[in-house]
């Protein structure tokens, strides 16, 4: 057979198929995946493969940071809790050794606390150095507390701060009790502002940062790490100790939360338990100073004393102060218009409440006068009108305003007013009188027109004025004097009807007169015949004749043969 023959004859002999092949390719890997496929729906094996590498995922992971341990704790406290409802003896005997210990070691430590506390508060309270700081903080109006707290400490941390390095961040934050806690993020932003200003303005280009920083009393100590920066505010001169425990402290927090500090995203909730380690950096330290019994004893007895003198200053004190607010109740009580109802101290004050007129004394007025001050007293009086007769006659003045001349007075409700005033003032007076508030009656007979007065004044002169001529040796008038009758009878009678309004009493004299021709008798005897009968013929015109007197004077006065007139004018009599 020829070599061409043999090699085809060769080839078909390794002709193989593909389904031959596959075992021989792939075998090893269907081997595995049946292995795995085996482990996986066999809950044994499953567990067995878990189990080889439970531990050491445990331990990469808490490397990582706290995710796992947040993840297992429901599941844990679940299984705790379970357990310990199932089975609480087993529990309670299994913490047996160490809760014993643990709760003698906590009362012992709170009851060491509280003594050292109460014997604190007792030296502060009764020695002479608290006496001296309480005066100092009543004269600088500085808190007690504060004071104290400026003698007895040599220095305190008030405030601590964990703060994100990039963002600025306070990721916790913790503060001392009786401290007012600050806006941490207002904290945080003026840290970083003061470290830009000063790498911008002295252009330091390395990694360090703001280290101090004195506010007054107050001095910033910044710890810096790599990814955050701890803030502590110390009251005081602090101790290198407190570095020294920024620094530990910072050094634990960046091992601890590497993680979180490396991608963190502003969730500060992951931060919570980092409060702790900033609670060990809260610190202080006292001044110590030498105490004496001895001195104590004096301390105390001079608190003692002062406590006496001031108890017997303060009763003096309030004894006066009584005695005073007593003696201006009295005032009041006995003031037209104040109706006092009620007294007493409330809330530190005394007051006094009761009804009071507008028109009567104001109460605040008399308090300077029994030598109280507003401030003391508080005044409650409510508005009412009273009925005493002074405070309604000033209520009368003040409503009718009387002129100058008018005069007004009450008693027993009448409202009395005497004096001259013009007839509309009268007319309104009488009006409304009777409608004030204590005036049930009006007496106003000794009222009078003003009017009618200057026409009482003005008739008298015209009266007078007027003389009646008479023919020679005759006691008739001529009849050419019987006009001059005629105006002599109206001024009369005017005269007559104006007088008793204007408040006067009139009385006309009808003199007559004679010359002297005659002997002084006929001459007297004919001046008193002409005087009556110019009276007798005023009476036939209607004037009456009781005002009217007639005299004759002879040929003493004025010797003619005539008659004039004399008016006297006098103030009406009351009743009249």
């Amino acid at each position: 057979m020829s070599a061409r023959l043999r090699a085809r004859a060769r080839r078909r002999d390794h002709d193989y198929t593909l389904d031959d092949l596959r075992p021989l390719l792939v075998q090893p890997e269907q081997e595995r995946l049946k292995s795995l496929e085996h482990k996986l729906e066999t809950p044994e094996a499953l567990a067995e493969a878990i189990g080889e590498v439970l531990a050491r995922a445990a331990v990469v992971s808490q490397k990582r940071g706290e995710e796992l341990a947040s993840a297992m704790q429901p599941l844990l406290l679940a299984s705790i809790h379970d357990a310990v409802r199932k089975n609480p003896e087993l529990f309670a005997e299994a913490i047996f050794p160490s809760i014993g210990p643990a709760v003698r070691k906590a009362a012992r430590a709170a009851l060491e606390a509280l003594v050292l506390r109460i014997d604190d508060m007792v030296q502060r309270t009764m020695t002479l150095t608290s006496l001296r700081w309480r005066i100092e903080a009543a004269r600088t109006g500085l808190p007690f507390v504060e004071v104290v707290m400026r003698h007895s400490l040599a220095y305190r941390v008030e405030h601590v701060f964990l703060v994100h390095h990039e963002s600025g961040i306070v990721l916790q934050h913790v503060a001392a009790e009786d401290v007012t806690s600050e806006d941490p993020d207002q904290v945080s932003a003026m840290l970083a502002a003061i470290d830009d200003f000063a790498r911008d303005a002295f252009r330091e280009k390395t990694e360090a940062g703001l280290s101090r920083f004195c506010v007054g009393e107050l001095t910033g100590i910044v710890e810096h790490g790599p990814r955050a920066m701890l803030v502590a505010i110390v009251r005081g001169v602090a101790s290198k100790d407190v570095e020294v425990s920024l620094a530990g402290t910072l050094e634990e927090i960046h091992r601890t939360y590497a993680d979180a500090l490396s991608h963190f995203q502003g969730e500060v909730a992951a931060f919570e338990k980092a409060r702790d380690a900033l609670v060990g950096c809260m610190r202080e330290e006292r001044i110590q100073k030498p105490t004496s019994r001895r001195r104590g004893v004096l301390v105390l007895a001079a608190i003692a004393t002062l406590a006496l003198v001031g108890a017997g200053i303060g009763w003096k004190t309030v004894h006066d102060r009584n005695r005073r607010f007593d003696a201006y109740v009295d005032a009041l009580r006995e003031e037209p218009g104040l109706l006092v109802t009620r007294t007493g101290r409330q809330e530190g004050r005394s007051f006094v409440e009761g009804l009071g007129d507008p028109l009567a004394k104001d109460p605040a007025a008399l308090l300077a006068r029994h030598g109280l001050d507003v401030s003391e007293v508080e005044l409650r009086f409510k508005p009412i009108y009273s009925l005493d007769p002074p405070l309604t006659e000033r209520r009368a003045s003040q409503v009718l305003r009387p002129p100058a001349g008018v005069s007004l007075g009450l008693a027993d409700g009448t409202l009395r007013i005497t004096g001259v005033a013009e007839r509309a003032w009268i007319d309104r007076a009488r009006l409304l009188a009777t409608s004030l508030p204590g005036v049930t009656a009006l007496d106003d007979t000794r009222l009078f027109e003003a009017e009618a007065l200057r026409t009482a004044k003005a008739a008298a002169a015209t009266l007078e004025g007027i003389e009646i001529v008479f023919p020679r040796g005759s006691a008739r008038p001529s009849q050419a004097e019987r006009a001059r009758l005629d105006a002599a009878a109206r001024a009369v009678q005017g005269l007559l009807d104006a007088a008793p309004r204007g408040g006067l009493s009139a009385r006309i004299e009808i003199v007559g007169h004679a010359d002297a021709t005659g002997t002084p008798e006929r001459n007297q005897r004919l001046s008193e015949e002409r005087a009556s009968s110019v009276s007798t013929a005023l009476g036939a015109r209607g004037v009456p004749t009781e005002p009217l007197a007639a005299r004759g004077v002879g040929d003493a006065v004025r010797a003619a043969p005539k008659v004039t007139f004399v008016v006297r004018l006098s103030p009406a009599r009351e009743g009249s």
